[in-house]
């Protein structure tokens, strides 16, 4: 496999390898605001050129392939949708209720020796354009040391503007943070984690250090967590189609000014099933950095 090369676009940039588009990062496409506007990474595919990743599915408009979507930040929804009303006991639309996280600019859009490295400057806005919060966001993606595949590295670093901020996932499934909405051929993934689970349902609500999900039609895509972020190993949010780093499920994070919340989050791609001693080596190396 080559390395990795890096173009810029309308929306954002975009990863190529050789011939094969790796990603597409849309930084800035206008979205309805009910949609909870957020950059995102979609589409993703693997070496093979096998679709990871779904985008604006028809059920759900805000899930934007892999995302950073909040769903309770102080008195804003910033993940899109309805919200759940636990004295109603369902979802509901909540008008005016909206905020985005806006993209302000890329300080660092690098491709050296076949890696790329991204920094990015956010905004957070309630549904009145107020600031929520800032955050800084550096991704950074090289091919798979053995095999082939990518590995990605994603940190964010969070800042509360202008008050206290506190985070908080749905009051039903709990769900909120970094996310992934699986897509063809990844709709019936395979799940399987760190500590020897098998199949979604057993993996959701669990700690765990990494959770694979292996597609029907082949590839495979792992999310690593690190053992700097609080709650470490997290809690997964884990579904047939959704695969996210459940942070908040076991409870909301609060913020006071001045404080900084730092996550970082590791993401395995490859058409072959990276078995769980090779991905044991890799979070290791991950875990250490």
């Amino acid at each position: 496999m080559h390395g990795l090369r890096l173009a810029t676009n309308a929306l954002g940039y975009e990863v190529w390898c050789d011939r094969q588009l790796v990603t597409v990062y849309r930084a800035t496409e206008e979205l309805a605001r009910v949609e909870s506007p957020k950059p995102c990474f979609a589409p993703i595919y693997t070496p093979a050129g096998r679709l990871i990743t779904e985008y604006r599915p028809a059920d759900h408009l805000w899930h934007t392939g892999l995302y950073y979507g909040w769903v309770h930040v102080n008195h804003a929804n910033l993940w899109g949708g309805g919200w759940y009303i636990p004295e109603k006991g369902h979802y509901e639309d909540v008008p005016h209720s909206h905020g985005a996280q806006l993209h302000q600019e890329f300080t660092r859009l690098d491709a050296t020796d076949g890696r790329v490295a991204v920094d990015e400057r956010l905004l957070w806005v309630d549904a009145d354009d107020q600031p929520l919060a800032t955050e800084s966001r550096s991704v950074t993606m090289a091919p798979l040391a053995a095999g082939d595949g990518y590995q990605w590295e994603l940190t964010t670093r969070i800042a509360p503007e202008g008050g206290a901020l506190t985070l908080g996932a749905s009051r039903a499934a709990r769900y909120g943070g970094l996310e992934l909405r699986l897509g063809p051929p990844f709709a019936d993934a395979t799940h399987q984690c760190s500590e020897g689970r098998a199949g979604h349902e057993q993996i959701m609500g669990q700690p765990a250090r990494w959770v694979r999900a292996a597609g029907a039609a082949g590839g495979c895509v792992v999310m690593l967590d690190h053992p700097a972020n609080p709650r470490y190993p997290v809690t997964w949010f884990a579904r047939r189609n959704l695969l996210g780093a459940g942070l908040l499920m076991s409870g909301d994070l609060h913020l006071e000014p001045g404080a900084v919340l730092e996550l970082r989050h590791g993401l395995l791609i490859s058409d072959e099933v990276l078995p769980a001693t090779a991905i044991d080596a890799i979070q290791a190396a991950f875990a250490a950095a």
